[in-house]
């Protein structure tokens, strides 16, 4: 384990008096990745529905993920954070690292993540998976750490400027509304869609397609918080679903995000399926604003696809997995679980001995 970097030096779950800082921060950081304009609005949500959302963070995944982060506080000053989330039970996504300009560089995400590691993912036996941007000098820190790149992500982005011209509609025969009562079937498609080496590296379950209605009710009450509109399309051919479009809009920023998901047999709808959701999104919110998606670059055909509608590539990631403690272990044995998250006071780090070098 890393020597602590400095000496009042302290990891807290993150509360309502960080929220402000933590933006600040964040934007400084993320600015040229992510879409600040919507991440100031969770943040100020979240703050400003704090004392609703907190205790709801015991019965949703998603609730609870917005609470997983933790801040990193030298004599009480917040200079850095770390966001996870939980994909399953098994499984735990680094959303987000980062720290203040002035104390990058001197062993703090090395002993922040030493912690992580130590204390979360092998103590519970977790798998734990990050994106890093290519060209990152991170990467490779990252491998240090016993990482493996598993494929690489594409983000695209298509703006809806005045001089878009709108692609023509391409007739997909069988493309209607996903109906409520075939959420399933989605897990079916998933299965058959995503590589098997994927999928060993993001398990997902068929609860997360089709959740309880205590679920469907909270999705409901975070989308309206957040100003955020879903619709979900389906292609039913030879008697199955082959295709899934999803469209999430951020309707006060005109951020709209699509997921597709596509049988191989029909990969030939992706060109159609991309021109209805271009058309959806101008048709129901107007011109202006941003259409991003992610591929993995495993065939080219999709790049061409996304580049023959407008779309043009931003940023590319490696997507990057370390296996769960078991998983590296020769004697195959589980080590134990114990329940404890990060330290969250001064008194729990002082109580942990760090020792070793950074």
């Amino acid at each position: 384990m890393p020597e602590k970097p400095f000496e009042d030096l302290t990891i807290e779950k993150v509360r309502r008096d960080d929220l402000g800082k933590l933006e600040k921060l964040f934007t400084s950081a993320f600015a040229d990745e992510v879409d600040i304009e919507q991440v100031k609005r969770r943040i100020r949500r979240t703050r400003q529905f704090y004392y609703i959302l907190n205790p709801l963070s015991k019965f949703s995944l998603w609730v609870k993920n917005h609470f997983n982060i933790y801040v990193i506080k030298i004599s009480g000053e917040l200079v850095g954070f770390v966001q996870v989330s939980y994909i399953n039970s098994t499984q735990m996504h680094i959303d987000y690292i980062a720290f203040s300009k002035e104390y990058r560089g001197q062993g703090l995400g090395q002993w922040v993540l030493a912690i992580l590691f130590s204390q979360v993912a092998d103590a519970n036996n977790y798998d734990v998976i990050l994106e890093v941007r290519v060209g990152n000098r991170a990467y490779n820190f990252y491998k240090r750490l016993g990482f493996r790149e598993m494929t690489e992500i594409l983000h695209y982005e298509l703006r809806l400027d005045p001089a878009f011209i709108l692609p023509q509609v391409v007739d997909l025969p069988g493309f209607r509304k996903l109906a409520m009562l075939e959420r399933g079937k989605l897990y079916h498609l998933y299965l058959e869609s995503v590589p098997i080496t994927l999928r060993r590296v993001i398990r997902r379950t068929y609860g997360e397609f089709s959740p309880s209605m205590m679920v469907r009710h909270l999705e409901w009450a975070k989308n309206y918080l957040m100003r955020k509109q879903k619709q979900d399309y389906v292609v039913e051919q030879d008697g199955k679903i082959v295709a899934w479009l999803n469209v999430n809009s951020y309707f006060k920023v005109k951020s709209h995000v699509i997921s597709l998901t596509i049988h191989p047999d029909y990969e030939s709808l992706r060109q159609g399926l991309l021109s209805k959701a271009v058309h959806l999104i101008a048709k129901n919110y107007g011109p202006g604003g941003v259409i991003s998606t992610t591929i993995y670059s495993d065939d080219p055909g999709k790049q061409v696809a996304l580049e023959r509608l407008g779309f043009s590539k931003d940023l590319a990631y490696y997507l990057m997995f370390r296996p769960a403690a078991a998983k590296r272990n020769d004697s195959g044995k589980s080590p134990s679980h114990p329940t404890k998250p990060l330290p969250v006071s001064s008194r729990q780090c002082k109580k942990r001995r760090y020792g070793g070098k950074d």
